[in-house]
Order: structure tokens, then sequence, then C-alpha cells
């Protein structure tokens, strides 16, 4: 039975140009296996890195808009 990950970043541009700060978010999809309905296990972690992924934002706008405010 194969597995397989998927990883996704994305690096991002903090302020301005001049200050050099960049931030970064990440994801990482693993373990999906390749015998069983790949549909359904892409759906179910769709729906879970939805959910986390208003938490992290939630999380990184607090620590940019602190950047910025420096």
């Amino acid at each position: 039975m194969a597995k397989v990950s998927v990883h996704l970043g994305f690096t991002f541009r903090v302020g301005d140009l001049s200050t050099n700060q960049y931030g970064r978010v990440d994801l990482n999809i693993d373990q999906i296996d390749t015998t069983l309905p790949i549909s359904q296990q892409i759906d179910e972690a769709g729906m879970v890195a939805d959910q986390i992924w208003d938490v992290v934002k939630g999380r990184v706008d607090k620590q940019i808009e602190g950047v910025l405010d420096k």
C-alpha cells in the first residue's frame, strides 16, 4: 500500500521592502493511501485544513500587525 504526501508553501513579504521581513505559511497533507478512494481522503483533509487555516491565519495576522507597528 503506497502512501503519498503533498507539501505546499507560500512565502510573502511583510511591510516595506527595505525591512526584508517575510512570513511563510505551509500546508502538508500526508499519508494519502493510494489503495483507498482518493477523493474522500482529499475532501476530509480539505475540511480539516480549512478549520486549521482559520486559526493559523488569525495568529499570523496578529503577528504581522505587531511587526508592522514597530
